[in-house]
């Protein structure tokens, strides 16, 4: 895993919450994740029919459906701009949602907003990695 710090201190800052989120994601730790997501948070997919799902719809079927059982990011880009990050990875899982599969890795595109009180991820954008 890389972290490009972008000639600034708070991009291993952002690199340290891209993990943490992810480990309160696997654990199902909707307390965290609600301190974590900002207030108008956006999962943009592409998929079928939930091509774009809420702060509200994402955390239910986080906390109902979504298992995560392994994870790691491949790769780890972090683009620091004082109140705001970019954080791009290719990240790798094994889990499941509904009943289905969710193993293989994943182009993810966070945007990290500092507010008063914190970093809040604001909006992700995760693909599948075609062909992996």
């Amino acid at each position: 895993m890389t972290v490009d710090e972008a000639g600034t201190d708070g991009a291993a800052e952002i690199a340290e919450l891209e993990r943490t989120f992810m480990d309160a994601v696997r654990d199902r730790d909707m307390a965290r994740l609600e301190r974590l997501l900002g207030g108008d948070f956006t999962l943009t997919t592409g998929r079928r029919g939930r091509e774009v799902r809420s702060r509200a719809e994402w955390l239910e079927v986080t906390d109902r459906e979504y298992v995560i059982d392994d994870y790691a990011f491949e790769e780890l880009e972090v683009q620091h701009y004082g109140s705001c990050a970019i954080a791009r990875s290719r990240y790798r899982q094994v889990g499941r949602m509904g009943g289905e599969r969710r193993d293989g890795a994943y182009r993810m595109t966070d945007v990290w907003v500092r507010m008063p009180d914190g970093w809040r991820l604001q909006a992700r954008h995760a693909q599948p990695v075609a062909g992996d």
